[in-house]
């Protein structure tokens, strides 16, 4: 029987990890496929498989383009391993939520990225993972819905955006600062307030006497309670 190659697709990989990389997947059912940009990738007809990974360099130190190639691979189905040049976590931090991201610090050792290429193709189908479940809320990630207790949430999309986010990483402490850098993008300008105004809408749609899901630390920010 034929085993199905599963491709690694590198951006802007330095030849130097790419050549260790390349002899470090040799023998195996992975094949090295470096590219410039993710236009490149986009393009590609085999870009929507479950197999796809994406490794993401900004060893050369641009880092508008390594953030730009980070919003690109959002909007895919690759599992995605970003290699940012700084050990910056607010250059990640939009990515938590995805359901199939890694990263590996500086001075991204190869033999760590092999590790998590491989743990990354380990994971199950992205379709598999479109469902959120925590406890009685369920966050549909293809519909943009919400429910609780089997009844759906009327929610902006920021109200979603913000809730998928906060959900991905139960119990962990988001600032104000994080969250609007993450939930509202690079490019938003506005006050941390917003932030604020938001919360309090969410919770007023799925909190009650019976759930507090939200929870405020003071002087720090929110998290999302772990159930």
């Amino acid at each position: 029987m034929t085993t199905e190659k599963k491709y690694i697709n590198t951006i802007r990989l330095s030849s130097d990890k790419l050549q260790k990389i390349e002899k470090k997947f040799l023998d195996s059912d992975f094949i090295i496929r470096p590219l410039e940009n993710m236009e490149i990738f986009q393009d590609n007809p085999q870009q929507n498989s479950s197999d796809q990974i994406l490794i993401i360099s900004g060893e050369d130190f641009n880092l508008d383009l390594f953030k730009e190639h980070l919003k690109q691979a959002e909007k895919l189905e690759a599992k995605v391993l970003a290699l940012p040049p700084l050990p910056d976590m607010d250059l990640l931090i939009s990515n938590f939520s995805r359901p199939f991201f890694d990263f590996c610090l500086p001075p991204h050792d190869v033999n760590e990225i092999s590790l998590r290429v491989i743990n990354l193709s380990g994971k199950g189908d992205f379709r598999d993972n479109m469902l959120i479940k925590i406890g009685p809320l369920t966050i549909n990630q293809e519909s943009y819905e919400v429910s609780l207790e089997g009844e759906k949430l009327d929610l902006t999309f920021k109200e979603y955006e913000l809730l998928k986010y906060l959900s991905a990483k139960p119990g962990r402490v988001f600032s104000r600062e994080s969250l609007l850098h993450s939930v509202w993008e690079y490019d938003y300008y506005g006050g941390t307030r917003t932030v604020d105004v938001h919360i309090r809408r969410l919770r007023s749609k799925i909190n009650n006497i019976k759930y507090n899901f939200i929870e405020t630390v003071w002087n720090v920010g929110y998290r999302f309670k772990a159930i």
